[in-house]
């Protein structure tokens, strides 16, 4: 039997639960919230947890384009984190998007900052450009893993096939050619700042 110092030291060493909180923003059909935590479980050794939805925050509204600002809902989510959530992956089907360049507002799949808490995606181009629902899906987790990437610390990348790959713009030919997976550069990246949350056989 260990004694009281022993078992403290081993508590100590256990690391904590990392918990990713996915959450709908307005009204989001639950195929897409499934294929989105199957992708994250896929990759990360993290527990995921679909979260109640949630309005769309109504200062994220763009009203001269009727579409939301993606930076404006993480913000919302960094200041309302659902209760123990390591990271949160935000996930709707309204149009989103965000300054790019010299560009004010960018229509946008999904945004997620380095090394940050909160991310999103949006199924809103994959929806008016796929032809199946299967399509759809694989796009989608696709992105979501890309943005969850991003909050763990990788950087865009240039590796063919790693799920880090910059869009350029074009989001459909980006997610087609993504593997799902990271490269042995992201993958150490990843682990340099949030320690090996990577399934090995990722």
């Amino acid at each position: 039997m260990l004694g009281p110092l022993a078992a403290l030291v081993l508590l100590a060493a256990a690391p904590a639960e990392r918990t990713v909180a996915i959450v709908p923003l307005g009204k989001v059909n639950p195929a897409i919230l499934e294929a989105v935590a199957k992708a994250v479980t896929a990759v990360a050794d993290v527990k995921v947890q679909i979260e109640t939805p949630r309005d769309l925050p109504k200062e994220a509204w763009y009203a001269p384009r009727r579409r939301f600002r993606a930076e404006k809902i993480l913000d919302a989510l960094d200041a309302d984190p659902p209760p123990g959530a390591w990271k949160v992956l935000a996930v709707t089907e309204a149009e989103i998007s965000t300054t790019k360049g010299e560009i004010y507002d960018w229509g946008i799949v999904g945004l997620g900052n380095i090394d940050s808490r909160s991310a999103v995606v949006s199924s809103h181009i994959f929806r008016k450009w796929s032809r199946t629902r299967r399509e759809l899906l694989r796009r989608l987790a696709d992105s979501a893993v890309h943005e969850l990437g991003h909050t763990l610390g990788a950087d865009h990348c240039d590796s063919k096939g790693c799920v880090m790959r910059d869009a350029r713009g074009k989001a459909i030919t980006s997610a087609d050619s993504s593997t799902g997976r990271f490269c042995p550069i992201c993958r150490a990246r990843i682990e340099a700042a949030s320690g090996k949350v990577l399934k090995t056989s990722e």
